[in-house]
């Protein structure tokens, strides 16, 4: 059997997000030298299947998706008690997160802190999304951070006829629509949810055919669909639920414009999020806050600037933007350049490259111990 030299430690599912990531960081690793375990059932069932895999194949090194359960524990006991070196691939500042959200049980959050540090501490690198995050872990003495950025994967395009099918079965033909992608997660402490902004922004725009496209599922969605009710919305905005990962290119392509809001707090100045790359992709024209990767990325047209933590005047903001867009739709045309420097920025090609590098980087150092 072919000694394995990196095992993926996916904290998800082999269909979600984090398991398309690690995919497509390991292109430039040799396939037959690689392997994926994901996060299935319970995570108590993961560890003991994950443990089992671990002590028969003896990888030489693991890649951790995620600053979670059972990802970091596994990688920290083998760390000491075998000597294996881990990389740490995390997203976000995830206690500081469940601490702005309020969607963590409170006696959670000390062992979050726990776990977080910890796992931050003993990795031989930790691979961070945003350029914000690295400068945030560097100030906090960690030595070897690299930013190697959320990505995407390049898929063919529909076919104009699909789109206008597409377009028709939602019921957006001859409207300008405006969407966002996410996980539909509600903060009960912000009293928010990925899509409030757009839904608010609409109330400022029924002179106009506009309309809303929100992408995704979550425990938000019920907030979402009773807030665009009471804001008088429900008839301008079109929820599709959680889509497959093959269809979000199409359905990206029906936006006019493509929401990316960040809160300005810790949580959102550290993100690059994965819907930025998947947008810029799809030749889609940005309105992002201007907070963490994207204020980095984008061009000036697509920035808007978001006051402290929770800005309740930014919907306003944000409808007076859209309204200049639909005004005068050659500005959409900076969306033009956005595929180029997604593929420079963002692509597979270019993300494996440099997680090649960390990994080779992370066993000659264990070599010369």
């Amino acid at each position: 059997m072919t000694p394995i030299r990196v095992t993926f430690l996916v904290n998800g599912t082999p269909d979600g997000v984090e398991a398309v990531r690690a995919h497509g960081l390991a292109r430039k690793l040799d396939p037959e030298r690689t392997r994926f375990l994901y996060r299935q059932r319970s995570r108590l069932s993961s560890a003991w299947r994950w443990s089992g895999a671990l002590l028969k194949e003896r990888p030489d090194i693991h890649y951790v998706l995620n600053t979670a359960m059972p990802g970091s524990m596994i990688a920290l006991v083998w760390r000491f008690l075998f000597g294996v070196p881990y990389v740490l691939d995390t997203g976000d500042a995830i206690h500081a997160m469940a601490c702005r959200s309020g969607t963590k049980a409170g006696w959670r959050l000390p062992l979050l802190w726990s776990l977080e540090r910890l796992t931050e501490r003993f990795a031989a690198a930790v691979v961070v999304r945003g350029t914000n995050h690295r400068e945030h872990l560097v100030a906090r003495g960690l030595r070897r951070v690299i930013v190697i950025r959320d990505g995407y994967l390049e898929q063919p395009s529909a076919s104009p006829e699909a789109l206008e099918l597409l377009r028709h079965k939602l019921g957006l033909t001859g409207r300008f629509v405006v969407g966002v992608m996410g996980s539909l997660v509600y903060s009960p402490k912000l009293n928010i949810c990925y899509g409030w902004d757009l839904l608010e922004a609409l109330t400022h725009l029924k002179d106009l055919p506009v309309i809303g496209l929100i992408i995704g599922d979550g425990t938000g969605l019920p907030w979402l669909l009773k807030l665009a009710t009471e804001l008088g919305v429900a008839d301008r905005i079109v929820f599709c639920g959680r889509i497959p990962y093959s269809e979000v290119p199409t359905h990206l392509r029906l936006m006019d414009v493509a929401l990316s809001t960040q809160t300005n707090n810790l949580p959102g100045q550290v993100r690059t999020t994965g819907k930025l790359p998947e947008y810029m992709a799809a030749e889609r024209f940005i309105l992002a806050s201007r907070v963490g990767e994207a204020a980095l990325l984008l061009p000036e047209i697509m920035l808007l600037d978001f006051n402290h933590e929770v800005d309740r005047d930014y919907p306003a903001r944000l409808a007076d933007r859209i309204r200049l867009l639909q005004g005068q739709p050659d500005l959409l045309e900076a969306r033009h350049a956005l595929p180029i420097l997604a593929r420079q920025e963002c692509s597979y090609d270019f993300l494996s490259t440099r997680l090649k590098w960390v990994v080779d980087e992370t066993l000659t150092a264990r070599k010369k111990k």
